[in-house]
């Protein structure tokens, strides 16, 4: 059983890293290269050089728009070749801005994308004034850089400008701006900035038990009865060793405090889940149980920070995964127990536990990757659902008082199952952000009252008063 668990931890990081290095390359759209360079005293519009009219910019447009394509491939990113750039009329700032938010396809609308927006002008005696500008996916503001250079140096300036604006760095600081700004929506602190790394201490606090418990199953591995002597180092071991490992990472990475619970939550549900199967399964000795439970933990904290690596999670979301955790386990023992129509109190339904909270925090950890919730509403939802577990079995209780059959069982369990369901739904429709108020479609308008307009008479201006209706048809 140690060799399985080694052989796991060396599988899940061969896994980790081979995740890490397929994720997908940050796409990029360049748009073809317009004149002027933007900032012309003649006050030309930004437009496509044209081979008479531009003659002179045109080629030198061509040659940028050919080597800055290359170049961002060059740099790292997946160039999407289908954007036919933009159409006249809608080539504003404000138009860069919106292009970024949509994804590189109609498939991604959410991901956003890199906006590249070159262009050149002639600034006379064989120079030219270059200019790109640049947008990063679901920026809100306009990354620039201007040089003039000689002709023949033209598409080496604008591949040393791409390189600039396109660097990891500014990648980075966008990315941080966005984060903020989104974690700030969910958990609603009312603060202005967010410490770095503010779920240090809860990862740090989580990653120690978790090597406590990882050497405690280590040590119950080589007999029934551990050695004192040996138990009480290899816990300190394991508790120190998970402890640095979690300040190492809070110093490489922003760990927030969402993140950390995300991670450490996922670590305990798997090691329960996996414990609970290896318990449903009667699995011989009793101490390979622990490391069972010791790889699905180490299982769900891997899956987790593959998760973190493609999105982001705040408090919400990690209150989401604990309840779904929750829930599976509470779902998958009374979905065991229809199954075979016992009495609750005569089997424990370890199988249907362990994989029904596998289930829900493979679940509802995906989900908290994609949606925003705020930890209140979660809370709510689960109130709702525990509320109606107790009422559907208050209701279906008189089958069970007496003679509890199979038949009977499952007609209680059936009625608490639906209960909590109807409870939690109700609970998420009740909690949900309220629509904005709409008239009806035939309702045009507001009405008014007091002075509708003005009659011209001998004697001046008289107001005319009255009601009215007044609105955009």
């Amino acid at each position: 059983m140690r060799l399985f668990v080694f052989f796991l931890s060396l599988a899940i990081t061969v896994l980790s890293t081979w995740v890490a290095a397929a994720q997908p390359k940050p796409s990029v759209v360049v748009w073809p290269t317009l004149t002027p360079a933007g900032d012309a005293p003649n006050g030309q519009s930004l437009h496509r050089p044209l081979p008479v009219a531009d003659r002179d910019v045109y080629p030198r447009a061509q040659d940028l728009d050919a080597t800055l394509r290359d170049g961002v491939q060059d740099l790292g990113f997946a160039l999407y070749v289908a954007d036919p750039g933009p159409a006249p009329g809608r080539m504003r700032d404000q138009d860069l801005l919106a292009r970024a938010t949509e994804g590189a396809s109609s498939g991604d609308p959410q991901a956003g994308t890199w906006v590249v927006s070159p262009r050149i002008e002639s600034a006379g005696a064989g120079s030219y004034v270059v200019r790109i500008v640049a947008v990063p996916p679901n920026g809100r503001e306009l990354r620039v850089r201007v040089e003039t250079t000689a002709a023949e140096s033209l598409t080496v300036t604008g591949l040393v400008l791409l390189r600039d604006l396109l660097s990891s760095s500014t990648a980075a600081q966008a990315s941080s701006e966005r984060e903020s700004e989104r974690l700030d929506a969910g958990t609603a602190q009312g603060i202005s900035s967010r410490p770095r790394s503010a779920g240090r201490a809860l990862l740090a606090v989580n990653a120690g038990l978790f090597g406590a418990f990882s050497a405690y199953d280590l040590e119950r591995s080589t007999g029934p009865n551990p050695d004192p002597r040996v138990l009480y180092p290899l816990l300190a071991l394991g508790a120190g060793i998970g402890v640095g490992g979690a300040l190492l990472v809070s110093d490489e990475w922003d760990v927030t405090t969402g993140s950390a619970w995300y991670v450490s939550s996922a670590a305990w549900w798997g090691a329960g889940s996996a414990f609970l199967i290896a318990a449903g399964r009667n699995v011989q000795p009793f101490d390979d149980r622990y490391s069972i439970g010791a790889g699905g933990g180490l299982i769900g904290a891997t899956l987790a920070t593959i998760a973190l690596t493609r999105s982001s999670v705040d408090d919400g979301g990690a209150m989401l995964e604990n309840s779904g955790g929750a829930i599976g386990l509470l779902f998958g023992g009374a979905l065991e127990l229809f199954s075979r129509g016992l009495s609750p109190g005569k089997t424990t339904p370890y199988t249907g536990m362990g994989y029904g909270t596998a289930v829900g925090l493979l679940g509802a950890g995906v989900l908290a990757t994609r949606v925003s919730v705020s930890p209140s509403r979660v809370l709510l939802i689960d109130v709702g659902g525990g509320g109606g577990a107790l009422v559907g079995a208050a209701a279906a209780s008189p089958l069970i008082f007496q003679s509890a059959t199979a038949s009977r069982t499952r007609g209680w369990l059936a009625s608490t199952i639906v209960g909590s369901l109807v409870g939690g739904t109700a609970a998420w429709w009740l909690t949900r952000e309220a629509p904005p108020e709409r008239r009806s479609a035939w309702l045009v308008g507001a009405p008014s009252a007091g002075i509708i307009g003005e009659s011209q008479t001998p004697r001046g201006s008289t107001p005319v008063y009255g009601i009215g209706w007044g609105g955009s048809f």
